[in-house]
């Protein structure tokens, strides 16, 4: 009886909802007095915060104006440090060709270009560059092609709106912040303010490694797939900028997967014990979005997805750590005797 008395406890408990005043007291604290608009109150402040965030950007767009060598120079970077590597490993080819004595006259002339000129090349110092494939046999081009007049244009006006955007961020942010913080509590906004300098570095820290891990390396990986007697690489601007900002922008916001765990964990959605025993599923489901979110290859898929598997476990220590301000579960609770 007194089993059974227990069983129909356990089934009487009320679930944890979105709602439960429990939570919500916890969270909040005690009511605080909040100002009153309308509708169109609220619609002039969302207009008077859009203007001044646009007017940000427009002003960061026309100063980038005269540095188009310098946005350019950036956006190439991570192709350069592919084309270095891969240079690299031509000429040890090369070498290694001449030591089993397997070189013809061509490729003599292309080794002893190379080793005169290696130094100038990989400093990036070598002034025609053009003539590089002609001289050492590397058969990837050492500049991004340009397919139309304005493939190049518009790729430096991308750019430069990503740029005037990064410019613009700390105006464009606290406009975006003064709009939202007007509808939340003081605990709210100070739970914003401790968590908004991890984002901040969560973000930096997944555009950096895309930008310098993953494009470079996952364009090498398909770049090396390639037999030059039968494909000959071509990248064009317009197709690499594209994946430079689809991949560093996915690994600014996969970086941020730590900070959402403590989220899901601080409103009681998600509980530390339920992320540590579905961890087979999440793994399967990091691997998933590393397939769709990158180019169809595997070191792509590998460089997103082992980063997420880290952070994976960045957020389960996190969440071990604020177990005990974790929101009540009421179903935790002791059943009656």
């Amino acid at each position: 009886m007194v089993e059974q008395g227990r069983q129909a406890s356990y089934s009487r408990r009320p679930m944890v909802t979105l709602d439960d005043p429990r939570l919500r007291a916890e969270f909040e604290g005690p009511p605080e007095p909040l100002r009153r608009m309308s509708f169109g109150e609220h619609l002039d402040e969302l207009r008077k915060r859009l203007i001044r965030s646009l007017l940000a950007i427009v002003i960061a767009c026309f100063a980038l104006l005269p540095f188009h060598d310098q946005v350019l120079e950036i956006i190439v970077k991570p192709y350069r440090i592919l084309w270095q590597q891969a240079f690299n490993d031509h000429v040890v080819k090369l070498e290694q060709m001449e030591q089993d004595g397997q070189v013809d006259e061509y490729e003599v002339a292309w080794l002893a270009f190379c080793r005169k000129e290696g130094t100038k090349i990989r400093a990036g110092t070598f002034r025609h560059a053009q003539q590089l494939q002609t001289y050492s046999g590397f058969p990837i081009p050492y500049t991004l092609q340009a397919i139309g007049g304005l493939a190049d244009f518009w790729t430096f006006m991308m750019a430069s709106l990503l740029f005037a955007l990064a410019l613009a961020s700390p105006v464009v942010i606290w406009q975006m912040w003064a709009f939202i913080a007007a509808g939340l509590y003081v605990k709210e906004r100070a739970v914003f303010y401790r968590y908004f300098p991890f984002m901040v570095v969560l973000l930096l820290s997944g555009v950096l490694f895309g930008y310098f891990m993953a494009v470079p390396y996952g364009l090498g990986f398909l770049i090396r797939m390639m037999k030059p007697d039968q494909v000959t690489s071509m990248l064009t601007v317009d197709q690499y900028f594209t994946m430079l900002f689809a991949m560093t922008t996915a690994l600014g916001v996969v970086f941020q997967l730590p900070l959402v765990m403590v989220a899901l964990q601080r409103v009681g959605l998600v509980r530390h014990r339920t992320m540590r025993k579905h961890w087979r599923i999440i793994v399967l489901a990091i691997f998933i979005l590393a397939a769709v979110f990158t180019p169809p290859d595997p070191f792509s898929m590998m460089a997103m997805a082992i980063p997420m598997l880290f952070l994976y476990v960045l957020g389960l220590l996190l969440t071990w750590f604020a177990q005990k301000r974790e929101a009540p579960d009421p179903g935790a609770a002791s059943p009656p005797a």
